[in-house]
């Protein structure tokens, strides 16, 4: 049985990776690409912008787009309001990848999370979840209560910090151990992303870094979290519930 997919973002940068990936699951099927109304590529094939097997039209709309199994949005939060309706409408489980989100934006998805599978999930690399559940597994309070997450990306990325060391610092911060969290962010020329967590401690320091090598990584995330979802419960995930 495959799992229809409708990728949202599926032209940019994760997306075209994402769409490489999926010709090597043949249990989910590219049933649809969405991507915002000022794209000059709307309209043309994905196999094209791509360079995949895929014949799906890049559009604009989720007009005729039939009932998906599953919604990937690796896009941005301006088209957030059209993918979450069509989720809601649908009752179709809804992985959100991408970042930049405000406070309003994230509640929706929360009551959202009370009928359909919902996953929020900043950053797909498994090397990142694997992180956040060690640091879940133990007090920091007999280390240090202060922390600080340097994050590097290309410099064309939108959001800073990056969602991936927001996440982080709010993963800390609910510890609720009264950790000084702070946060440094770098840009250059072509860094896939870098997350290094600094433990100062006294007379000695713990650091802890997640090197991106390839957008790969997190393109085999979206598969594992595509059909992860697919036969879950209503309910609020992580990609560290997998």
């Amino acid at each position: 049985m495959s799992i229809d997919l409708i990728l949202c973002g599926a032209s940019g940068r994760l997306g075209s990776e994402i769409v490489k990936e999926i010709e090597n699951h043949p249990s989910i099927k590219l049933a649809g690409c969405i991507s915002s109304k000022n794209n000059k590529s709307i309209g043309e094939k994905i196999s094209v912008l791509t360079n995949s097997s895929f014949d799906v039209e890049l559009k604009s709309s989720f007009e005729g787009i039939l009932k998906p199994d599953v919604i990937l949005d690796v896009s941005s939060p301006n088209f957030f309001d059209e993918i979450v309706n069509f989720s809601k409408s649908n009752e179709a489980p809804l992985i959100v990848a991408s970042t930049g989100h405000d406070d309003e934006q994230i509640s929706m998805l929360k009551k959202l999370s009370e009928s359909i599978p919902i996953m929020i999930a900043p950053n797909l690399s498994m090397g990142i979840n694997y992180i956040k559940n060690f640091f879940n597994s133990f007090s920091l309070t007999s280390l240090t209560n202060d922390i600080e997450i340097h994050e590097t990306h290309h410099k064309n990325k939108i959001d800073s910090p990056s969602g991936t060391a927001l996440d982080l610092k709010d993963l800390f911060e609910s510890k609720k151990e009264k950790l000084k969290v702070s946060i440094k962010s770098y840009r250059d020329d072509d860094s896939v992303g870098t997350h290094k967590i600094i433990l100062n401690m006294h007379d000695e320091t713990i650091e802890i870094t997640h090197l991106a090598n390839s957008r790969k990584i997190f393109a085999i995330g979206a598969i594992t979290a595509i059909k992860w979802i697919h036969n879950q419960k209503p309910g609020l995930y992580s990609l560290s519930n997998i």
